[in-house]
């Protein structure tokens, strides 16, 4: 059984999960009313979308309730895996700040107001203009729309299924902040040998006081060198992210 305006709250519930859980639509510094307005409004332009065949039980209050939370579950699991996949950015600049003497200032992270790392904040704008130049935004817009071909409404999605997607992206945000981190920790490597080397050569010398700003000129300078080739590695990470919710309606659609 089913009926039109039901089919609206159902899809606004997982609209809205989606909004308040993923990468930029989810940050704080969007008023709540501007996402609720935009949940709405996205919800009137999809609803001509979302096949009308399906049917489920609404017997019950209780089954009614049951159907809205597995729908906001479904938007907050998809926000959710872009989310946890941004995780890369903020590893990344914990080891690039923890090597180059940075890790000792921590700025409000935009997205959840959290204390994060100063380079990591440099990423996350950065990582956030290019998710935007490349128009990436719409492609989570087009997957939400997508996933009501995929996952039915009414489909009572189960979590613990998708453990496994968020395990990987986990280990992958690893992988990726580390690639991304590791000419800084191999540079400041070897200029902490040079350091321990010219103590060694010169006894007199106070290697604690050159030793920081010595590790600051050489992540500065590991930043001009590789800014202009960030565009493009930001960008074919953020690409990546849409596979793991293809792997998510494959679990309920294959």
């Amino acid at each position: 059984m089913t009926f039109p305006l039901f089919d609206m709250i159902l899809i606004a519930g997982r609209m809205g999960g989606m909004i308040f859980t993923a990468p930029i639509f989810g940050s704080r510094n969007y008023p709540v009313q501007l996402k609720i307005g935009l949940m709405f409004f996205l919800t009137l332009l999809v609803y001509p979308l979302v096949p009308s065949d399906v049917s489920y039980d609404m017997s019950s209050i209780l089954s009614i309730a049951l159907l809205l939370a597995g729908e906001i579950l479904t938007g907050v699991l998809m926000g959710l895996i872009l989310t946890v996949y941004f995780n890369f950015i903020y590893f990344a600049g914990a080891l690039i700040d923890r090597d180059i003497g940075f890790a000792m200032v921590n700025v409000i992270n935009p997205l959840d107001e959290s204390q994060i790392a100063v380079t990591s904040n440099f990423f996350y704008v950065f990582a956030t203009f290019i998710f935007l130049h490349l128009n990436l935004h719409h492609g989570v817009i087009t997957g939400l729309v997508n996933s009501f071909n995929e996952i039915k409404l009414g489909t009572n999605i189960l979590a613990v299924n998708s453990f496994s997607i968020l395990l990987d992206i986990i280990a992958q945000s690893f992988v990726y902040g580390f690639q991304i981190a590791a000419p800084f920790v191999i540079t400041v490597l070897i200029s902490n040998i040079i350091l321990g080397l010219l103590a060694k050569a010169m006894p007199g010398m106070n290697v604690f006081i050159l030793g920081m700003p010595f590790k600051i000129f050489f992540g500065f300078l590991i930043f001009i060198v590789i800014m202009p080739f960030l565009y493009e590695v930001f960008g074919g990470i953020l690409k990546d992210s849409f596979v793991y919710l293809e792997r998510l309606f494959e679990l309920y659609n294959p």
